[in-house]
């Protein structure tokens, strides 16, 4: 009776483990892609002297953002 509660145990977690590998491998594996892109995509700018990621707020320019202070009109004549 005893060998059998084993076997069962043994054959149960093998399942279970197999279950949930299957289910979390798709995940792993996309952090692992996206953590992969991520490194490889950080600019200098964005690294403190010992090489951390600076967390402060970072400036940045999308194509949406307008500049306010330049004219919206530049002539090249003007330069005379």
């Amino acid at each position: 009776m005893l060998v059998a509660l084993v076997v069962l145990v043994v054959i149960g977690s093998f399942i279970l483990g197999s279950v949930v590998t299957w289910s979390i491998k798709p995940h792993v594996d996309a952090y692992v892609d996206n953590a992969a892109y991520a490194k490889a995509i950080i600019h200098p700018e964005m690294l403190d002297d010992d090489g951390n990621i600076l967390r402060d707020e970072l400036i940045y320019i999308t194509r949406d953002n307008e500049f306010q202070d330049e004219p919206e009109d530049i002539d090249e004549d003007d330069d005379d």
